[in-house]
């Protein structure tokens, strides 16, 4: 991520786990969303040419962090 960000490993560990965790979660729908556009729609060949009754699937993606570490001094 720092690579992405243009910044040295040392600047992003400064950071608030609240904005790494949001850049994450931000990276992961992104690359759903590239993931979605780049494979070619491949319809099943058993399933009938409507839409399912059971509706579109979805995926979430759930982060979880413990405490904030102390500031340093």
């Amino acid at each position: 991520m720092a690579k992405m960000m243009h910044c040295s490993p040392e600047e992003v560990r400064s950071w608030p786990w609240s904005d790494v965790v949001r850049l994450l979660a931000y990276n992961a729908l992104e690359r759903e969303e590239f993931d979605r556009r780049v494979q070619p729609h491949r319809p099943h060949a058993a399933a009938p040419h409507r839409a399912s009754a059971s509706g579109p699937t979805t995926n979430t993606t759930v982060y979880r962090f413990g405490p904030r570490p102390a500031p340093k001094r």
